[in-house]
């Protein structure tokens, strides 16, 4: 028996007919996409690079063509160009980088050379200016140092060379200050360079090791004159008096020409300050090692150490601590390179690790002090970048920081109240000029 037949009232669900179609292979749109996704990114590739291009193109057009071209207002078609020596660079390969052509290059180089140019002391931060006029070159400038500059004038049938020497101002300045770390960011710290910093070391250099006898506190004054062309700072002069106290001890030095000529800085009692020997044959560094018995670093065993280790940065000047002659330079052993001098009274030193020898320092050769033998390397037996110093006397070594050698000749008798006045007026400026 059929029961009563149950009525919906509800909306019946929805749904989408299905007819058959074409026949899509597997992937086929996945590809497609893929396809027409490339095409429309090379579209806007394409569009990026040509604003890219337009731009460029526009800039050029409101843009000087070098950073180096300086236009000159003060009369119409002039213009100059500058260009800085770099690191290791030669007259020549300055010039090859402008736009002067081989044979002018050729005969400015010959002309200078006639004019006493000396092409060795060219140094980085010197400066070369072409000036132009009508699109032709018609002067060089080439600036050896803030007050003297080399003219050559290209507008006659060869060129001519003149030398210019600028008016320089110099102040006479005192400067004070107390070591916080080194003496030499102490007073780079007070603004000065180390242009200052070298020269005040020098002075003092025979009476203190900087490397390891200045303490934090220690004091430091120096009168000094700086060189001025027009407002600009450019360099140093000559410092006047020098004094520097503390922990090591109070040494001041006082500069003094005589009326020979003989220039030289003395102490309060009119001794030279300088000595036979320096204290040490570099500026500014560190001990790592000291005379005696210490735990090689490399054949990890106890051992006498014939002498001092200073690290340095490589490439670091080294200084011939006293004049003499160069008995030996070349390889030796464990030293590396090796530079020995003889001086009088049976003593010798040695510099060892060198990375290159001093220009003409070769065996036979004369030294002088403060000439530069060497420069720190890591050469031989080397853990790394240091200078190995050490004195030799009679063939035995000794302790280079006790050596105490004798002072050079003093102020002469008869012009010491000469100098007890050039004295006594230098503490007179530092004491009313003291910051």
């Amino acid at each position: 028996m059929k029961g009563p037949v149950q009525k919906d009232d509800g909306p019946l669900p929805p749904f989408r007919s299905w007819r058959p179609g074409k026949l899509i292979k597997p992937g086929y749109s996945h590809r497609r996409a893929i396809v027409l996704g490339l095409l429309g990114l090379l579209v806007l590739a394409v569009l990026i690079g040509s604003v890219i291009i337009l731009t460029l193109r526009r800039g050029r057009q409101t843009r000087p063509a070098a950073t180096t071209e300086v236009p000159d207002t003060s009369a119409a078609g002039t213009r100059t160009v500058c260009y800085t020596v770099q690191p290791g660079e030669v007259m020549t390969r300055l010039l090859s980088r402008t736009s002067i052509e081989d044979s002018v290059a050729t005969e400015v180089i010959s002309a200078l050379r006639d004019a006493g140019f000396n092409f060795r002391r060219m140094k980085p931060g010197d400066s070369l200016q072409l000036e132009y006029r009508g699109g032709r070159l018609t002067r060089l400038l080439y600036r050896k140092a803030a007050e003297r500059v080399y003219r050559v004038d290209l507008t006659g049938d060869e060129p001519r060379v003149s030398m210019l020497l600028l008016g320089i101002r110099r102040v006479s300045m005192v400067l004070t200050g107390s070591i916080a770390s080194s003496l030499y960011e102490s007073v780079l710290n007070l603004g000065e360079s180390p242009a200052l910093i070298s020269e005040f070391a020098d002075i003092l250099g025979w009476e203190i090791d900087f490397f390891c006898e200045t303490q934090e506190n220690d004091s430091f004054t120096f009168l000094f004159e700086q060189k001025f062309l027009d407002s600009s700072p450019v360099g140093y002069g000559d410092i006047h008096f020098a004094r520097y106290w503390g922990q090591v001890g109070d040494f001041s030095a006082f500069r003094f020409i005589d009326p020979d000529g003989h220039t030289d800085y003395y102490n309060d009692s009119a001794q030279s300050m300088r000595k036979t020997f320096l204290k040490s044959p570099l500026h500014f560094s560190r001990i790592t090692s000291y005379f005696g018995r210490r735990r090689h670093p490399i054949r990890r065993i106890r051992c006498q150490h014939n002498g001092v280790d200073y690290a340095a940065p490589r490439g670091t000047p080294v200084s011939c601590v006293a004049d003499g002659h160069v008995v030996f330079a070349g390889q030796r052993g464990a030293f590396g390179k090796l530079v020995e001098v003889r001086h009088p009274n049976g003593i010798a030193t040695l510099y060892g690790h060198l990375g290159r020898f001093g220009r003409g320092v070769k065996s036979g050769a004369s030294v002088v002090q403060n000439q530069t033998i060497g420069y720190v390397g890591s050469t031989g037996m080397s853990t790394g970048p240091h200078l190995h110093y050490e004195i030799r006397r009679l063939g035995s070594a000794i302790n280079p920081r006790r050596l105490d050698p004798p002072r050079a000749e003093p102020v002469k008798a008869e012009y010491l109240d000469l100098f007890r006045e050039r004295r006594d007026s230098l503490a007179a400026v530092v004491a009313t000029n003291r910051t």
